[in-house]
């Protein structure tokens, strides 16, 4: 019996530490909006085609020292990235970023100009 409490257990404590991540994968109405309004910079993306390609991309950003919060909208084809205060990334580092990921730049637009 302790073997099926313990099996049991172990399963329950997976699945919490599992369900935290995906939940927020996926960000609210509210919270997408809020990233688009305040990001500092939109990059244009090609070879996006499912969710998979944005969570690749929202992964490999998130990890930048530099980026706070990202979003990207399939069907625009564009990532919103909000940047940390007092911190910037380059055209380069950004292109970079983004053909680890596994896709290519269409264009950036930065908010300042």
């Amino acid at each position: 019996m302790s073997i099926v409490k313990t099996i049991l257990a172990s399963t329950m404590l997976a699945t919490a530490a599992l369900a935290a991540p995906i939940a927020n994968a996926n960000p609210s109405v509210e919270e997408i909006a809020h990233i688009k309004a305040t990001a500092d910079i939109t990059v244009g993306l090609k070879g996006l085609v499912c969710d998979f390609c944005s969570i690749a991309l929202n992964k490999t950003f998130k990890k930048h020292k530099a980026v706070a919060a990202t979003y990207v909208d399939l069907d625009t084809k564009a990532m919103s990235v909000v940047l940390k205060d007092g911190m910037n990334m380059n055209d380069a580092e950004l292109t970079k970023l983004v053909e680890s990921a596994g896709y290519n730049v269409n264009g950036i637009t930065r908010k300042d100009g």
